[in-house]
């Protein structure tokens, strides 16, 4: 189903600036990214890139900064998370991602502190890809070979 926005939704008009907390910027990423993929409009497209990437742009630098005092109760927890973030893309979309990132590196119309993004991003990618379709998928057990 595709999002239908208008500029007049809230995710064009949602305030950050550099003094919001860095778990405030998460969540807005989030939202634009989630927004920006299911959105068919040009326009709209372009003001949720521009708000994502300004947001990546503030998040970016509170990445070496110690937590801030105000926040550490909320990532404070008593028990360990049953579930951790993970990047488990299926083979086949990881493939495409790695092959899109080529192609902007053969396009060449990155800028050379971008293009040096891209390449350590691809590195990591096509490592993570390489690892992923080599692994192993069957375990020999008293019982038999088992699916892993």
């Amino acid at each position: 189903m595709t999002t239908t926005l208008s500029f007049s939704h809230s995710l064009f008009t949602t305030p950050f600036d550099h003094n919001t907390d860095f778990t405030d910027l998460a969540d807005n990423c989030a939202q634009f990214v989630d927004a920006l993929v299911e959105c068919d409009d040009p326009a709209e497209k372009m003001a949720l890139c521009g708000r994502l990437s300004a947001c990546l742009a503030l998040l970016q630098p509170t990445l070496l900064e110690p937590v801030p005092e105000h926040l550490k109760a909320s990532l404070t927890v008593d028990d360990l998370p049953l579930e951790q973030p993970v990047f488990e893309p299926a083979a086949d979309q990881l493939g495409r991602f790695c092959q899109l990132l080529t192609q902007l590196m053969l396009n060449q119309s990155l800028s050379k502190n971008d293009e040096r993004v891209a390449g350590d991003l691809l590195q990591e990618l096509v490592g993570f890809y390489s690892d992923t379709l080599k692994a192993p998928r069957w375990l020999c057990t008293d019982e038999g070979v088992v699916l892993l």
